[in-house]
């Protein structure tokens, strides 16, 4: 027999079928778990991040509100006053701070700026008590606590 007539005697060569990407190898499911991980730990830290930062939103919404009145006079400062206390309270909690009046608190409020930036003064921390105030110093406070509130917008 020739060598041509036994090569057409032997049966056609067949291809291997393709490999599925399905099931996938144990070092994809690795892959896979690790990514879903870092993804939720990710969102975890930009939901909390977005919870922390809830408190000076509301706080600069409430401060431009305020800034919005037309005259300055005690009840103005009132107004900045409460701010200034809420925004405390829910930063650094009620025992830190709900009992400071006069220098103190403004010192404390002072400490709470990530510039250490003395931005008030126990003149500008008790304008909210007095019955009558003078526009100035209003306006002084307006100017304090607006420096005040752009100092923390950095993440608390």
């Amino acid at each position: 027999m020739e060598a041509d007539a036994i090569v057409n005697m032997l049966e056609p060569l067949r291809e291997p079928t393709a490999v599925h990407w399905w099931p996938l190898a144990p070092g994809w499911w690795v892959l896979a778990a690790l990514i879903l991980t870092l993804a939720g730990y990710g969102l975890r830290r930009l939901w909390l991040f977005h919870l922390r930062a809830a408190p000076l939103r509301a706080a600069r919404r409430a401060f431009a509100d305020i800034e919005a009145t037309s005259e300055a006079n005690a009840e103005q400062a009132a107004a900045l006053g409460q701010l200034q206390r809420r925004l405390a309270i829910a930063v650094a909690g009620r025992k830190a701070c709900a009992g400071l009046t006069g220098q103190a608190w403004a010192d404390f409020l002072n400490s709470l700026s990530r510039s250490k930036n003395a931005y008030f003064d126990g003149r500008l921390a008790e304008l909210n008590y007095l019955p009558s105030i003078s526009p100035q110093d209003c306006n002084d406070a307006l100017d304090a606590t607006r420096r005040w509130l752009s100092d923390l917008e950095r993440p608390l």
